[in-house]
């Protein structure tokens, strides 16, 4: 009798190979369609309550939570401008203390995750929960906000990759955001859902700064990265978009709203 051609062994490290491949595919996939779906949000309506809600309620899908609040930095404290869940309504004021107030320091560009954490946040009697991810909200060099998102019971944290696209969505949220303390909810030039489509969400993050007139090693320490990894993505940003230098790129991010 002839044997199999592949012995069981190797068709089970197929098989696991075949379904990481698929999560991968599948990962990748989510952290473009939360990008793209955010920029095209924002473009149609800039920071308009439905427009924000609509981003928070993407944003706790891509990582499958139920409790999220987005947050307004202003003079006397966090104000909740979109809340889904067991979560302070907007409208509400919360002092930014312990893990909320490191989210709000201007120099704070990581998310802030804790595990097992009391939450300032959440309305409910016990107010312990399994995982807090506290998304910082920079635009032009200043904080304007939070993006906080909640799990009850315990859950796995976001690996580097989402939170990359967690930061280039909260990227485009400040831009919104700040547009809006300007002209009554700016939308953002529809062009950046293209964008978005384009960059990787680090990439993007970089874009967002360039107008900023921030050199390479600045760009780095903010977003920590290497400096010749900042160099890299500028590179590619003017590849991508078809521009001839940073001055270009940096002209065209403010065209879309950043650094304004």
């Amino acid at each position: 009798m002839t044997p199999p051609s592949n012995p069981p062994a190797a068709l089970a490290d197929n098989a696991r190979n075949t379904r990481r491949q698929y999560r991968l595919g599948e990962s990748s996939a989510a952290r473009w369609r939360l990008l793209t779906d955010a920029a095209a949000i924002l473009a149609s309506d800039g920071a308009r309550p439905k427009a924000l809600s609509s981003v928070l309620a993407k944003a706790l899908a891509f990582l499958s939570l139920e409790d999220g609040v987005l947050l307004e930095t202003r003079d006397d404290g966090l104000h909740v401008c979109a809340a889904q869940g067991s979560v302070s309504p907007v409208g509400a004021r919360i002092m930014p203390r312990y893990a909320l107030a490191a989210a709000t320091q201007h120099n704070q560009q990581a998310p802030v995750i804790g595990h097992g954490v009391s939450s300032a946040l959440r309305i409910s009697r016990d107010p312990q929960v399994g995982m807090e991810v506290l998304v910082p909200l920079h635009f032009d060099g200043k904080n304007c906000g939070v993006l906080g998102l909640l799990s009850a019971p315990p859950a796995p944290p976001p690996n580097p990759e989402d939170i990359a696209t967690l930061q280039a969505a909260a990227t485009l949220l400040a831009a919104a955001m700040a547009a809006s303390r300007h002209t009554a909810a700016r939308p953002v030039r529809p062009g950046l859902a293209e964008i978005s489509e384009v960059l990787t969400p680090r990439e993007l993050q970089v874009f967002a700064l360039l107008p900023s007139g921030m050199t390479n090693a600045a760009m780095g320490e903010q977003l920590g990265i290497a400096t010749g990894t900042v160099k890299v993505h500028v590179e590619r940003i003017l590849h991508k978009l078809a521009l001839g230098d940073r001055t270009q790129a940096a002209v065209r991010a403010a065209d879309y709203g950043f650094g304004a």
